[in-house]
């Protein structure tokens, strides 16, 4: 084991029960799955991110309808610019962003370029406005196959610090950083499979993970009755070289709606996997959007939620409920 290892095995950790399985869908629902892959290649070479996503209806009857769906390719360079980028079905405005950087300023370009993608909602925007975070994500398992050869810049941890529950000045992360002068790199508990013997259709078709790569996984699931409930699971993870995958952020979040104007009513998230044992200090952030209206949120969680009573997965959890626009129009209909 080297010295980066054993410390980061005498740490305390945050909650690490992470799910199996996938619940079956309800009859009257409509459900939102995405995934998105970051795989890294060697030094100089493009990473290159696999995704893919799709909207299902599920009737009353027990009968589907597909409403959105479409996968995602695209290779970045060593600079962190996009070199390519293709969807199929082909979505021709996507061209535009090459040439862009993958993570600074990115989602602001993105916005203006698929504009009434962000209006709508749709999963092709879902997947874009992961890019950036996932790109984040990734460099943890760069930096993990490093082993004690990698540390963080120091300028890098002061930018950082108190941006969310996890990067707390003085908490276990950034105090473990400045008493010893290793950065410790989380590593979480094995991955469960999430696909459901029962239900072929749980999830959307999605390629094997490949070693090397991190993937963000969404759920969403929209049910009608006397108002609207909300059900969502969202996965972050890791696989090594060793094909070992284990789990680094994991949320459930249960809301309810109101139906005629989307507004949240109740908003309620549980933390099933995340690194420090500060982190599950920003679950009660989730409460704070009651009474905004989803189409809202991904504006409102920009510009208010920050510091550490905040995490920054859980905002793109919350961010992340804008799709139920689309959804909700789905059920209408």
């Amino acid at each position: 084991m080297t010295a980066r290892s054993i410390l980061v095995a005498s740490l305390p950790t945050g909650p690490r029960h992470p799910l199996s399985g996938t619940p079956p869908r309800s009859r009257g629902s409509v459900r939102r799955t995405t995934t998105i892959d970051q795989r890294r290649g060697d030094m100089g070479e493009p990473t290159v991110v696999v995704a893919a996503g799709r909207d299902l209806l599920t009737r009353d009857d027990g009968t589907t309808v597909v409403v959105d769906e479409v996968s995602l390719r695209v290779a970045i360079d060593a600079t962190g610019h996009i070199a390519e980028i293709e969807t199929v079905p082909p979505v021709p405005a996507v061209a535009s962003l090459i040439g862009v950087h993958a993570s600074q300023g990115f989602r602001r370009r993105l916005d203006e370029t698929l504009a009434s993608h962000r209006t709508g909602s749709t999963v092709l925007h879902q997947l874009l406005d992961d890019l950036p975070m996932s790109a984040l994500i990734s460099r943890y398992g760069s930096a993990r196959e490093m082993d004690d050869d990698w540390q963080i810049p120091q300028n890098s941890a002061e930018g950082l610090a108190d941006l969310c529950a996890g990067w707390e000045r003085g908490a276990t992360m950034l105090g473990t950083l400045e008493s010893t002068g290793i950065f410790p790199i989380p590593v979480g508990p094995p991955a469960p499979d999430l696909s459901s013997a029962e239900d072929p259709l749980a999830w959307h078709d999605m390629e094997p993970m490949a070693p090397r790569s991190v993937r963000r996984r969404r759920r969403l699931d929209l049910t009608a009755g006397e108002g609207l409930s909300l059900d969502v699971h969202f996965r972050d993870s890791h696989m090594g070289l060793d094909g070992a995958e284990d789990v680094l952020h994991e949320y459930t979040l249960a809301a309810t709606l109101d139906p005629h104007d989307l507004v949240v009513l109740s908003s309620e998230a549980v933390a099933h996997t995340l690194p420090w044992p500060e982190c599950p200090r920003a679950l009660a952030s989730a409460g704070r959007i009651v009474g905004e209206a989803v189409a809202d949120l991904p504006r409102k969680v920009r510009t208010e939620f920050s510091g550490v009573t905040t995490c920054t997965h859980l905002n793109d959890v919350l961010r992340s409920l804008a799709g139920v626009v689309p959804l909700a129009a789905a059920l209408a209909r």
